[in-house]
């Protein structure tokens, strides 16, 4: 079932950036809410804010460092049975495969969603970006309200916290 859905949410993040490409391409971006939200097209070489994006080396540092993250992700996800694990596993997953793809299809990610707040312009970010932020969150949200979501799910602590509940007992 975890599978199902990476794929189904790559491909929600594929269409997206192609839509954009399509739609909007190098063109003048259009105007979703006016002064909040638009929808651009941006070539991002780099990583997130365009990091690494004016080193020759940075798409090949990225793909490397993308492979090998989401080989360890996968890994993560085969051995967890908590579905808060696999919840954050599966959007990490998605948005760093999404990432990745583009990377090795046009040796850039596209970036197309542009907010604004007041004089504050975030920066360009696309559907793979947001489940990796989302997943992120979900991660810090669940290892802040269980402090041993970490070392359980991710089985670096099991025998301390085995250890700690014999204590208590």
């Amino acid at each position: 079932m975890e599978t199902m859905i990476i794929i189904v949410l790559i491909l929600i993040d594929q269409w997206t950036k192609g839509l954009a490409e399509r739609l909007v391409g190098t063109g003048k971006p259009v105007s979703v809410i006016a002064g909040f939200f638009e929808i651009s097209c941006i070539a991002n070489k780099g990583a997130a804010w365009s990091l690494f994006s004016s080193h020759n080396w940075g798409l090949v540092f990225l793909i490397i460092l993308s492979s090998i993250v989401l080989f360890a992700l996968i890994w993560f996800l085969r051995k967890s049975g908590d579905m808060r694990a696999k919840s954050v596993l599966i959007l990490l997953i998605s948005g760093s495969a999404g990432n990745l793809i583009d990377r090795l299809r046009a040796g850039a990610v596209t970036d197309f969603l542009s907010f604004t707040f007041g004089t504050y312009a975030f920066p360009t970010f696309n559907m793979a970006d947001a489940m990796i932020t989302i997943g992120t969150g979900l991660l810090i949200l669940f290892s802040l309200m269980d402090r041993h979501f970490l070392s359980i799910q991710f089985g670096t602590g099991q025998v301390a916290l085995h250890q700690e509940k014999k204590e208590e007992e």
